[in-house]
């Protein structure tokens, strides 16, 4: 009570305890500006993260379907993906900017970020694979010789349907996810810090507004009050009345 006592008979205590709700008012709105940065984060890891499995995705399906058909559309539609990718074809929103641009973008930890362009680099090594299936279509094609010619394509499909390339194609998928859950664990945790920081300064801002009225209403209690002096009011002076003279 001593310390309380002294805190509200200091003369200074209500700018203080004002400036104290200031600075905590503002690193309140800056805890949630940063929660909110986080969460466009998470959307951007998430997007991004779409869109290299639907790269990925695509180069696969488009690839094992000009190997399936032997339909030039295909390799043009594999060939497209690539570019899109490389920066070199504008997306469906109409954007030139490559992967690797978006990506860097975004403020990711370098260990997340070398993550995700692990992910490309995997894809990119696959899209090697496939371009290579379709070099073994492009041998068998003029082929006259029927058996050389299946033999070309079986060797295509099996560079495109093999164990291997299932292997090779999920550790892309794993690589992927385990970029969105590195930054979703990232982000979760800062998220938990500065909600448990925001809260706490609340906290402090109520306790000082509590202050704030006790050490006004202690300044109201000790305040001197004024006494009003009534001043006397002077006696007015009858005169007393003349004394007849008698009648002679």
């Amino acid at each position: 009570m001593k310390i309380l006592d002294k805190i509200l008979e200091y003369r200074r205590a209500p700018y203080i305890v004002s400036g104290v709700i200031f600075v905590c008012s503002l690193a309140v709105l800056s805890c949630f500006r940063s929660a909110e940065t986080q969460l466009t984060t998470l959307n951007h890891a998430a997007s991004l993260s779409h869109v290299m499995s639907k790269s990925s995705d695509d180069l696969t399906n488009y690839a094992r379907f000009f190997v399936t058909t032997k339909n030039e559309q295909w390799r043009t539609e594999f060939n497209n993906v690539l570019r899109i990718r490389n920066g070199d074809l504008a997306d469906d929103k109409g954007v030139t900017k490559s992967f690797k641009d978006r990506v860097k973008e975004v403020p990711f930890s370098q260990t997340e970020l070398n993550q995700l362009l692990k992910a490309e680099q995997l894809s990119n090594n696959l899209a090697k694979i496939e371009v290579e299936a379709f070099a073994w279509i492009d041998k068998g094609k003029p082929e006259i010789n029927f058996e050389i010619q299946m033999h070309h394509y079986m060797a295509a499909q099996m560079l495109m349907f093999g164990d291997d390339y299932k292997k090779f194609k999920q550790e892309i998928v794993d690589t992927t996810n385990d970029f969105y859950a590195m930054v979703v664990n990232r982000l979760q945790s800062e998220y938990l810090f500065y909600m448990s920081a925001a809260w706490t300064l609340i906290t402090v801002i109520n306790l000082s507004l509590l202050l704030l009225v006790m050490i006004i209403k202690h300044k109201d209690d000790v305040k001197p009050q004024r006494v009003a002096v009534k001043k006397a009011i002077p006696k007015q002076v009858v005169p007393k009345p003349r004394a007849k003279k008698p009648a002679q």
